[in-house]
């Protein structure tokens, strides 16, 4: 952590303990029989990537992370194990543990693999000065004979000057989701309200066959 992250010994410390926590609550996810206690480890491993997040300097992901995931996905899955009338039996252990087991392995090997044999550039190793004002500094967007947009470094007084995708990329993002893709935001929302009524009338219908 280094450059435009903190590089305090407190940031290092908090990273730890929000891997930690993510990890932790992660494995418990995965080995809890009682459903309730399974969603709210997974939701603190969503707060976890959320903490992650903001110690990387990002933010807008950070926010997101926990209006989305923390706020939405675990509220949704903790609507579902309620819709679950034998939460006694709905604990059981799958039969095929093993196969996913094997699986979430070889997952974690190709994760390891890729992270070591990745030649990982630091900040501060870009020499670039125009690559650099795009990451930590101070930036204009110009267009080429191509019309293309070509980032350009600035000084910090310089007209219309964006702050590099560390520093603050939530005021460019931001726009840019409300304004470019209202259409799809919106037409999410109605696909979630119209899976939450299905499963609304599915649960019903089977409280109804059994009652009968």
């Amino acid at each position: 952590m280094s450059g435009a992250f903190d590089s305090g010994i407190f940031a290092t410390i908090a990273f730890y303990v929000a891997s930690a926590l993510t990890i932790a609550s992660a494995i418990i996810v995965v080995t809890q029989r009682d459903l309730v206690r399974a969603v709210v480890a997974l939701a603190m491993s969503f707060v976890g990537v959320a903490a992650i997040y903001f110690i990387l300097n990002a933010e807008f992901i950070g926010v997101v992370q926990v209006l989305v995931y923390v706020g939405a996905i675990s509220i949704l899955i903790a609507f579902a194990v309620m819709f679950i009338g034998d939460l006694a039996n709905a604990g059981t252990l799958s039969q095929n543990r093993l196969v996913s087991a094997i699986a979430a392995l070889l997952l974690l090997a190709s994760v390891i693999f890729v992270t070591y044999n990745t030649d990982w550039t630091a900040i501060d190793d870009v020499t670039d000065p125009d690559a650099v004002a795009g990451l930590a500094g101070q930036y204009e967007v110009t267009s080429s004979d191509s019309d293309d947009a070509v980032i350009r470094a600035v000084g910090a007084g310089a007209e219309e000057a964006r702050g590099g995708a560390l520093v603050d990329g939530s005021s460019h993002i931001g726009p840019f989701l409300i304004r470019e893709l209202i259409l799809p935001f919106e037409t999410l929302g109605l696909l979630l309200i119209a899976a939450l009524i299905g499963a609304l009338i599915v649960i019903r219908g089977r409280r109804e066959d059994d009652a009968a």
